[in-house]
């Protein structure tokens, strides 16, 4: 990044998050999906440009201590403190350096070696031209054969409309040189705006949409939210492509274009049949199939991977690949509709719903509800499921009926990524807290800084006081008579009260229980 750029994320570190989309094991199971072999994520080098203070890096370090992890930044202030959060959790596998990526040359970039995964969140829209393509050329030279760069960027059409309004708070601040001032008077000139122009003007309907977005930005917190604010909408360079120009941009430094972080982005699936068949007549390849996607959908934000020009890609999804992944779901199941009684809904937090009446298929949705948040192998998935539908193996093919269960979670999978997740490695998370449950050691030293954690599926949870300080008590130390007891102080204090020891022991379980649901304790 330029000098001007790392002077701001200095003055202003950007929140150090983690990004659930961008872990090793999403990137694996995307490109394994579409014909690649990957470097196996418990023993692979990930590279971050950008990693800011390693809110992203360090949680996948935590949970795969068999692989290496490099993250560079031009902003001094957030790797020092990226470095005293990797000194304060004893991490050996992660490396945090400040360094402009325009300083990496091929020399210094061969200190390195290769990578098998690079990730650059938040970097490529936001930085001048220059940064954009030693960005794309250090995916070329750094990244293994059989390599995944993930790279996020702004995109039109959805960004003209983002663009005018990013003008206006550029107009309305240009005075103004304190960065919090200048992101609350950002944040006051479009709540006027929203105020000002009619709702039923559309102009005024997306003014009221964008104030909502910010409106959630700065309910994560001020300073988070004016980080946001200043480093998205109002940081000097801001400059979104159509997705067909970053596609020509990567393949001008020998990438290819792999899929999109979120799969269910790239299928026209939720579209109607006669828009598919308009899409699938106007569209040649797959780039302009997604750019008139982009088109229909007003797109602003894409999350895209990118591969070795030499790399065979194979777009043919065929459910027989199942066999080599892992299945998790978030969803749970729905109210069957009155007159389909026989057939199963499962809905996803998204709104997404799956609908089945295929026998097999309900049985592995429910064990995956159950197992939920874990992951299942496909192979023990269908095993279980016939057991539950097939008493006796005999009265059905089998094989048959996998394929079709294959078919129909690739089918939910492609719909929404909240119906089934497709993994290639299982985080150490346990669903039943032990006699001395143990979190997360990352979380805990989290939680000891705050209310918001990342917990072993690298998602982010937050947590309310109560739960914040019952993870700080599961370090292994302390049993369940233990911990009842300090739970039995903590609600006298709170309640003025003292229930009974059933009830606190009921209500220690269900908090516990909470927590492992929440992928935060760790066999």
């Amino acid at each position: 990044m330029p000098d001007a750029a790392a002077t701001s994320y200095d003055q202003t570190p950007y929140p150090s998050l983690s990004y659930t989309q961008t872990h090793p094991d999403r990137l694996a199971a995307l490109a394994r999906l579409l014909g690649l072999e990957p470097a196996p994520v418990e023993a692979c080098r990930v590279l971050e440009l950008g990693c800011a203070g390693g809110g992203n890096l360090l949680p996948m370090a935590y949970t795969l201590p068999g692989s290496h992890f490099v993250g560079l930044d031009a902003s001094v202030r957030q790797i020092a403190d990226g470095q005293a959060a990797v000194a304060a959790l004893g991490l050996k596998n992660v490396t945090l350096q400040a360094m402009d990526i325009l300083e990496m040359s091929p020399a210094l970039g061969a200190d390195f070696g290769r990578f098998d995964y690079i990730i650059a969140h938040g970097l490529y829209s936001w930085a001048p031209r220059p940064v954009r393509d030693r960005l794309l050329a250090i995916c070329r030279q750094r990244l293994a054969p059989n390599g995944v760069a993930y790279i996020s960027y702004n995109v039109y059409p959805g960004w003209h409309m983002l663009g005018m309004v990013r003008e206006m708070m550029h107009y309305h601040t240009r005075h103004v040189a304190d960065p919090q001032r200048r992101a609350a008077e950002a944040r006051a000139l479009v709540t006027f705006l929203t105020e000002a122009v009619p709702a039923d003007n559309a102009f005024g309907s997306f003014l009221e949409t964008y104030h909502n977005m910010l409106r959630k930005k700065v309910a994560e917190g001020q300073t988070s939210g004016d980080a946001l604010l200043l480093h998205d909408e109002l940081e000097e360079i801001n400059e979104p492509v159509y997705f067909y120009q970053f596609v020509e941009h990567a393949a001008a430094h020998g990438l290819q274009y792999l899929v999109e972080a979120q799969f269910a982005d790239v299928m026209p699936g939720r579209f109607p049949p006669p828009v598919v068949a308009g899409l699938r007549r106007l569209a040649k390849n797959t780039v302009e199939l997604e750019q008139y996607m982009d088109f229909l959908k007003n797109r602003t934000f894409r999350q895209t991977l990118l591969c070795h020009r030499e790399v065979h890609v194979d777009r043919a999804i065929r459910p027989e690949r199942l066999a080599n992944f892992l299945l998790a779901t978030r969803a749970r199941p729905a109210p069957a509709e009155s007159d389909k009684p026989e057939v199963a809904r499962f809905r996803a937090l998204d709104g997404a719903v799956f609908s089945t009446d295929h026998p097999l298929t309900r049985a592995a949705f429910l064990h995956l509800v159950r197992r939920s948040p874990q992951a299942v192998h496909f192979v023990e998935l269908a095993r279980t499921a016939a057991a539950d539908c097939f008493p006796d193996p005999g009265a059905a093919d089998l094989a048959r009926e996998q394929h079709i269960l294959a078919a129909n979670l690739l089918q939910a999978y492609g719909y929404s990524g909240g119906l089934i997740e497709l993994h290639v490695y299982a985080p150490p998370l346990v669903l039943v807290s032990g006699e001395r449950p143990v979190a997360s050691a990352l979380a805990r030293w989290q939680a000891a800084n705050g209310l918001r954690v990342t917990n072993l599926r690298h998602e982010r949870v937050s947590l309310d006081e109560t739960a914040r300080r019952l993870l700080l008590r599961l370090d292994g130390q302390h049993d369940r008579a233990a911990l009842q007891a300090w739970w039995a102080r903590e609600v006298a204090a709170g309640a003025g009260t003292q229930p009974s020891p059933e009830a606190l022991a009921q209500d220690l379980a269900r908090n516990l229980a909470w927590l492992a649901r929440a992928a935060l304790l760790e066999a």
